[in-house]
């Protein structure tokens, strides 16, 4: 589903910002105290009217640029990132894919850089566009929206100061929403943060409606991860790599 409306960001959403001044870049920080995530991940996806998937993932972060994806369906996939190599592979295909982190993608590396749970891959896209102060809206207090792109992001906060909203719109005049994300069963992270372990999303494209519901569960925060679930070598054993998608099945 994100993959069908995220194009329309503009690109260099990785450039620092400073100081935090704006909501979105409070936001960012608040998760600096996060040196570490496992979860497990249900995402629901519906088409109204269409097909439905489901897709099972246990997942492992840690900071920096460490992460391990175990994704059991619809495909049998695994994500392995060392830090300075990131690995993914799925099973039964000729061949993986594998680049350094530092020649990834924005997009890429945002998945990778992003807490599990959390919206930080929004967040993070925003960058430091100029901040707009939007009126309060029926629970929720405090609404600022982005120019970005071909999109006009607004983040609403509730009555307990959390991330609780994200609209997408198509203009700054807010007349055509094109996606939204609903945040809740907020699970305290550190620092002070909080994780989101319920999401639910709606695409609007195309005379289209897809839903999405995301369950996070088994969360841990900050607590121990093997450090052999970074050791890409036992995970893919036999398995070629190739630093280009579109080598895969040559």
């Amino acid at each position: 589903m994100k993959l069908v409306w995220l194009a329309a960001w503009g690109a260099g959403a990785l450039a620092p910002a400073a100081g935090a001044q704006t909501l979105a870049q409070q936001l960012l920080a608040g998760y600096d105290a996060v040196q570490s995530v496992s979860c497990e991940v249900r995402r629901d996806t519906e088409t109204v009217g269409g097909n439905s998937a489901r897709a099972l993932s246990r997942v492992y972060f840690q900071k920096p640029d460490r992460l391990h994806v175990e994704n059991v369906t619809p495909v049998q996939r695994r994500i392995v990132a060392d830090g300075e190599t990131f690995f993914s592979y799925i099973e039964g295909d000729p061949k993986g894919f594998s680049r350094p982190v530092s020649q990834l993608n924005e997009e890429m590396t945002i998945q990778l850089r992003k807490i599990p749970g959390t919206a930080m891959d929004h967040l993070l896209k925003i960058g430091d566009a100029p901040e707009t102060v939007l009126p309060a809206a029926e629970g929720f207090p405090v609404r600022r929206g982005y120019e970005k792109g071909r999109l006009f992001v607004v983040l609403s906060m509730d009555p307990e100061n959390r991330l609780a909203r994200i609209e997408f719109f198509d203009s700054p005049e807010m007349k055509n929403r094109t996606a939204q994300y609903d945040y809740s069963a907020f699970q305290p992270a550190a620092g002070g943060a909080v994780i989101p372990c319920l999401h639910r999303g709606v695409l609007w494209s195309g005379g289209v409606e897809t839903r999405e519901t995301v369950r996070i569960s088994n969360l841990a925060v900050n607590q121990p991860v093997p450090g052999s679930l970074f050791v890409a070598g036992p995970f893919f054993e036999g398995v070629d790599f190739v630093d280009d998608f579109g080598n895969i099945y040559e």
